[in-house]
């Protein structure tokens, strides 16, 4: 019976989870999950402040979907 294939899935599995923790450490050494929160507001302006939603998705429409067409 031969190792082989265990043996390479084993080093690809140890050398892929060296690589992702190298670069976790490089990221984390750079500062890129010092401030996580800040950037999660970046999508809010005046016009939808943070904590008021503004979507009308559960909302009744204003007409039938199922309407024809007065134009056809």
């Amino acid at each position: 019976m031969s190792y082989t294939p265990l043996l390479t899935i084993l080093l690809v599995l140890v050398i892929g989870a060296a690589i992702t923790l190298t670069v976790l450490f490089y990221a984390q050494q750079k500062g890129h999950f010092d401030n996580l929160k800040s950037e999660a507001y970046v999508i809010f302006d005046d016009d939808e402040p943070v904590g008021e939603p503004q979507d009308q998705v559960f909302d009744a429409p204003d007409e039938p979907t199922g309407a024809p067409d007065p134009e056809a």
